[in-house]
């Protein structure tokens, strides 16, 4: 169990404490991908976190809920294979790119998982409403660099 699934379950978010996660840290926030309801065929949304002081009583650290997005406004992408970097885009146009961290022998196997994500949602017609339709559209295409 992850850290934002940990601080889901506390109960603080009642309708979000049992859903099914996919949640890893990146540079500066953790990320998860969620389903809302069991009966959903696929995920539905996009839960952002950041890490908080831990107060004295309880030495381990806290996270804090900056954002609930449903999938249909959030396009993820892949930016760099390399870096282990996705891009997220919001329906506002507003665009933010995430860094994947866990420990070197991990990083590669845990962000191919990702990109397997990624390729399901995107199966699942994760377009935003402006998008146009691309033919061969895969997981993306990177950023410039």
């Amino acid at each position: 169990m992850g850290r934002l699934s940990r601080y889901l379950a506390r109960g603080e978010y009642g309708q979000l404490r049992d859903c099914p996660l996919f949640e890893s840290d990146f540079l500066q926030v953790t990320v998860a991908i969620a389903a809302s309801s069991p009966l959903l065929p696929r995920p539905d949304l996009l839960l952002l976190a950041r890490p908080v002081l831990p107060s004295p009583p309880d030495p381990e650290e806290e996270l804090q809920l900056l954002g609930l997005l449903p999938l249909s406004l959030v396009r993820l992408s892949l930016r760099s294979l390399q870096r282990h970097q996705l891009r997220v885009r919001l329906v506002t146009g507003r665009t933010f790119y995430l860094q994947l961290l866990a420990p070197p022998p991990r990083l590669p196997r845990l962000f191919s998982r990702w990109l397997r994500l990624l390729f399901v949602l995107r199966e699942a017609g994760g377009r935003l409403p402006q998008d146009p339709p691309r033919d061969g559209a895969g997981l993306g295409e990177p950023e410039p660099q």
